[in-house]
Protein backbone atom coordinates (compact mmCIF):
# COMPACT_ATOMS: atom_id res chain seq x y z
CA UNK A 1 0.00 0.00 0.00
CA UNK A 2 1.51 3.73 -0.76
CA UNK A 3 0.74 6.46 0.93
CA UNK A 4 -0.09 10.15 -1.31
CA UNK A 5 0.52 13.20 1.18
CA UNK A 6 -0.82 16.53 1.34
CA UNK A 7 1.73 18.10 -0.40
CA UNK A 8 1.98 15.74 -3.66
CA UNK A 9 -1.55 15.74 -3.83
CA UNK A 10 -1.22 19.94 -3.92
CA UNK A 11 1.31 19.23 -7.01
CA UNK A 12 -0.71 16.97 -8.98
CA UNK A 13 -3.98 19.63 -9.05
CA UNK A 14 -1.44 22.19 -9.47
CA UNK A 15 -0.12 20.61 -12.33
CA UNK A 16 -3.53 18.55 -13.68
CA UNK A 17 -6.44 20.98 -12.42
CA UNK A 18 -7.63 17.47 -10.61
CA UNK A 19 -6.07 15.00 -8.42
CA UNK A 20 -6.35 11.16 -9.64
CA UNK A 21 -4.29 8.60 -8.25
CA UNK A 22 -3.13 4.76 -8.83
CA UNK A 23 -5.52 2.25 -7.60
CA UNK A 24 -4.81 0.96 -4.30
CA UNK A 25 -3.14 4.26 -3.00
CA UNK A 26 -4.37 5.61 0.06
CA UNK A 27 -3.94 9.06 1.81
CA UNK A 28 -2.19 10.14 4.73
CA UNK A 29 -4.28 11.73 7.71
CA UNK A 30 -2.53 15.61 6.59
CA UNK A 31 -3.53 14.81 2.69
CA UNK A 32 -7.44 13.46 4.13
CA UNK A 33 -7.14 16.67 5.96
CA UNK A 34 -6.44 18.85 2.67
CA UNK A 35 -8.78 16.96 0.67
CA UNK A 36 -11.74 18.11 3.11
CA UNK A 37 -10.37 21.27 3.93
CA UNK A 38 -10.27 22.53 -0.14
CA UNK A 39 -13.29 19.70 -0.76
CA UNK A 40 -11.51 18.66 -3.69
CA UNK A 41 -12.78 14.73 -5.28
CA UNK A 42 -9.95 12.38 -5.28
CA UNK A 43 -10.23 9.39 -8.02
CA UNK A 44 -8.59 6.43 -9.23
CA UNK A 45 -7.23 5.37 -12.61
CA UNK A 46 -9.66 2.75 -12.45
CA UNK A 47 -12.47 5.18 -12.46
CA UNK A 48 -13.27 4.23 -9.08
CA UNK A 49 -13.37 7.48 -6.21
CA UNK A 50 -12.04 7.89 -2.57
CA UNK A 51 -15.06 8.22 -0.39
CA UNK A 52 -13.95 10.49 2.62
CA UNK A 53 -16.46 8.75 5.28
CA UNK A 54 -15.37 5.05 3.80
CA UNK A 55 -11.87 5.91 4.67
CA UNK A 56 -10.29 4.43 7.56
CA UNK A 57 -7.63 6.54 9.45
CA UNK A 58 -4.20 5.84 8.32
CA UNK A 59 -0.92 6.59 10.47
CA UNK A 60 1.32 9.04 9.43
CA UNK A 61 4.56 7.33 7.35
CA UNK A 62 6.82 10.02 8.22
CA UNK A 63 8.56 9.23 10.69
CA UNK A 64 7.51 5.67 9.61
CA UNK A 65 6.18 3.43 12.31
CA UNK A 66 5.97 -0.57 11.79
CA UNK A 67 2.26 -1.94 12.36
CA UNK A 68 0.89 -3.95 14.82
CA UNK A 69 2.21 -7.53 14.05
CA UNK A 70 4.55 -6.41 11.39
CA UNK A 71 7.67 -7.59 10.65
CA UNK A 72 9.45 -4.18 10.62
CA UNK A 73 12.46 -5.40 8.23
CA UNK A 74 9.66 -6.00 5.53
CA UNK A 75 9.05 -2.41 5.52
CA UNK A 76 10.67 -0.08 2.87
CA UNK A 77 10.52 3.92 2.33
CA UNK A 78 10.29 5.54 -0.71
CA UNK A 79 10.54 8.92 -1.96
CA UNK A 80 10.89 10.42 -5.19
CA UNK A 81 12.61 14.23 -5.45
CA UNK A 82 10.29 15.25 -8.56
CA UNK A 83 7.54 14.31 -10.94
CA UNK A 84 8.30 10.56 -11.67
CA UNK A 85 5.23 9.05 -13.67
CA UNK A 86 6.50 5.57 -14.22
CA UNK A 87 8.75 4.95 -10.71
CA UNK A 88 5.45 5.75 -8.96
CA UNK A 89 3.35 3.52 -11.42
CA UNK A 90 6.27 0.48 -10.70
CA UNK A 91 5.64 1.25 -7.31
CA UNK A 92 1.78 0.85 -7.32
CA UNK A 93 2.38 -2.33 -8.77
CA UNK A 94 4.90 -3.10 -5.89
CA UNK A 95 2.90 -2.18 -2.79
CA UNK A 96 0.57 -5.16 -3.62
CA UNK A 97 2.87 -7.34 -1.85
CA UNK A 98 5.55 -5.18 -0.06
CA UNK A 99 5.05 -2.77 2.82
CA UNK A 100 5.73 0.58 1.03
CA UNK A 101 5.58 3.81 3.16
CA UNK A 102 5.91 6.93 1.51
CA UNK A 103 8.50 10.14 3.15
CA UNK A 104 7.25 13.07 3.76
CA UNK A 105 9.59 15.53 2.63
CA UNK A 106 8.92 17.97 -0.49
CA UNK A 107 9.62 16.36 -3.91
CA UNK A 108 13.21 18.57 -4.56
CA UNK A 109 16.17 17.16 -5.32
CA UNK A 110 17.61 19.87 -2.17
CA UNK A 111 15.88 17.24 0.25
CA UNK A 112 18.11 14.43 -0.74
CA UNK A 113 20.62 14.35 2.24
CA UNK A 114 17.50 15.14 4.62
CA UNK A 115 15.69 12.30 2.90
CA UNK A 116 18.81 9.65 3.34
CA UNK A 117 19.58 10.76 6.86
CA UNK A 118 15.64 9.60 7.49
CA UNK A 119 16.11 6.64 6.42
CA UNK A 120 19.13 5.76 7.69
CA UNK A 121 17.83 6.60 11.40
CA UNK A 122 14.93 4.19 10.46
CA UNK A 123 16.69 1.19 9.40
CA UNK A 124 19.54 1.58 11.64
CA UNK A 125 16.17 1.74 14.68
CA UNK A 126 14.80 -1.41 12.35
CA UNK A 127 11.67 0.41 11.96
CA UNK A 128 11.95 -0.23 8.57
CA UNK A 129 14.28 -2.43 6.42
CA UNK A 130 15.36 -0.26 3.54
CA UNK A 131 14.71 2.41 1.04
CA UNK A 132 14.09 3.38 -2.44
CA UNK A 133 14.88 6.84 -3.60
CA UNK A 134 13.96 7.85 -7.23
CA UNK A 135 15.95 11.02 -7.99
CA UNK A 136 17.38 12.85 -11.31
CA UNK A 137 20.60 12.61 -10.57
CA UNK A 138 22.44 9.16 -8.47
CA UNK A 139 25.45 10.82 -6.98
CA UNK A 140 24.62 12.76 -4.21
CA UNK A 141 22.37 9.82 -3.02
CA UNK A 142 24.64 7.31 -3.17
CA UNK A 143 27.49 9.53 -1.47
CA UNK A 144 25.08 10.43 1.39
CA UNK A 145 23.80 6.65 1.75
CA UNK A 146 27.43 4.94 1.50
CA UNK A 147 28.42 7.39 4.18
CA UNK A 148 25.72 6.35 6.30
CA UNK A 149 26.86 3.22 8.54
CA UNK A 150 23.67 1.67 8.03
CA UNK A 151 23.08 1.85 4.97
CA UNK A 152 24.33 0.01 1.91
CA UNK A 153 23.15 2.07 -1.66
CA UNK A 154 23.39 0.33 -5.29
CA UNK A 155 22.42 2.78 -8.18
CA UNK A 156 19.85 0.86 -10.60
CA UNK A 157 21.49 0.93 -13.81
CA UNK A 158 20.25 -2.66 -14.62
CA UNK A 159 18.64 -6.05 -12.97
CA UNK A 160 22.17 -7.29 -12.98
CA UNK A 161 23.35 -4.17 -10.90
CA UNK A 162 20.69 -4.82 -8.21
CA UNK A 163 21.18 -8.61 -8.24
CA UNK A 164 24.72 -8.38 -8.02
CA UNK A 165 24.57 -5.98 -5.21
CA UNK A 166 22.04 -8.08 -3.52
CA UNK A 167 24.53 -10.78 -3.39
CA UNK A 168 27.84 -8.93 -2.51
CA UNK A 169 26.77 -6.33 0.16
CA UNK A 170 23.14 -7.05 1.03
CA UNK A 171 22.04 -3.62 -0.64
CA UNK A 172 19.33 -2.32 1.39
CA UNK A 173 18.90 1.10 -0.68
CA UNK A 174 18.05 1.64 -4.07
CA UNK A 175 18.90 4.64 -6.16
CA UNK A 176 17.39 4.66 -9.39
CA UNK A 177 17.72 8.17 -11.65
CA UNK A 178 14.28 8.07 -13.42
CA UNK A 179 14.70 10.38 -15.94
CA UNK A 180 14.63 8.16 -19.19
CA UNK A 181 13.54 4.64 -17.52
CA UNK A 182 10.87 2.60 -18.85
CA UNK A 183 7.74 1.77 -16.63
CA UNK A 184 9.02 -2.11 -17.18
CA UNK A 185 12.67 -1.03 -16.47
CA UNK A 186 12.03 0.03 -13.10
CA UNK A 187 9.71 -2.57 -12.27
CA UNK A 188 12.06 -4.68 -13.00
CA UNK A 189 14.86 -3.59 -10.91
CA UNK A 190 12.14 -2.93 -8.14
CA UNK A 191 10.92 -6.32 -8.14
CA UNK A 192 14.55 -7.79 -7.75
CA UNK A 193 15.53 -5.23 -5.43
CA UNK A 194 12.17 -6.58 -2.97
CA UNK A 195 13.33 -9.88 -3.31
CA UNK A 196 16.38 -9.44 -2.34
CA UNK A 197 18.24 -10.34 0.72
CA UNK A 198 19.00 -7.10 2.96
CA UNK A 199 20.69 -8.79 5.97
CA UNK A 200 24.16 -8.17 6.17
CA UNK A 201 26.65 -11.18 6.89
CA UNK A 202 29.24 -11.31 9.88
CA UNK A 203 32.02 -11.13 7.32
CA UNK A 204 31.18 -8.17 5.49
CA UNK A 205 30.34 -6.21 8.77
CA UNK A 206 33.35 -7.21 9.99
CA UNK A 207 35.43 -6.12 6.88
CA UNK A 208 33.38 -3.30 6.44
CA UNK A 209 34.23 -2.10 10.10
CA UNK A 210 38.12 -2.95 9.72
CA UNK A 211 37.55 -0.11 6.17
CA UNK A 212 35.98 2.03 8.78
CA UNK A 213 39.39 2.67 10.92
CA UNK A 214 41.01 3.36 7.29
CA UNK A 215 39.71 7.38 7.69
Amino acid sequence: MVFFTARQLQELHRSNGHVTLPYRARLTPAARDWVRANKIEVGYSDGEYLAEKDEAPQRNPFPAAPSEGAKPQAALLWWCDGPCGPGKAALMDLARSTQLLAIEQQADPKNVIPVVRHVAEEVKSQRAGGGILLVQHGAIAMLAANRCPALRAVLGTSIHAVDEAAKQIAANVLVIEHPGKALPQVRNMLSRFVKSNREMSEELSRQLRELAACG
